[in-house]
């Protein structure tokens, strides 16, 4: 009997241990996916406690220099960038800089751009060609 109670406390003790050892989403780090498509860039920010709209895009840091709000969904889409390699900065208030790297963006095509929207209208998301459209 004194068996019983006594690994029922060692398993109590040891999931209080996993559960205040492991870290939880509010302190997880926010971090920034960004996409370069056709003239346009998809940024997504996964982590940010509140308010994701608060956080800045910059997809032309070395050129352009813009200070784009990204939406409350915690994405946005930069439209009429430069093809070429642009150096993208993401800025947030409760993580400051999330990401700072380089991307290639493919030049504008309209034709193409049409073909994916019809794509997507129809259900057909898996089908279209630039990833920013998905």
């Amino acid at each position: 009997m004194r068996f019983r109670y006594a690994s029922a406390a060692a398993a109590v003790l040891s999931t209080a241990a996993i559960v205040l050892t492991t870290p939880g989403t509010a302190g997880a780090a926010a971090t920034a996916e960004v996409v370069p498509g056709r003239a346009r860039i998809l940024v997504n920010v996964h982590g940010v406690p509140v308010h994701p709209e608060s956080c800045r895009v910059d997809p032309d840091a070395d050129g352009n220099t813009q200070s784009l709000p990204l939406e409350p969904s915690s994405r946005m889409v930069a439209h009429q960038v430069a093809p070429g390699k642009r150096h993208v900065k993401v800025w947030c208030p409760d993580g400051g800089i999330i990401y700072d790297g380089f991307v290639d963006v493919l030049p504008a095509d309209p034709v193409a751009d049409f073909v994916d929207t019809v794509f997507r209208t129809a259900g057909s998301s898996d089908r279209v060609t630039d990833p920013t459209l998905r």
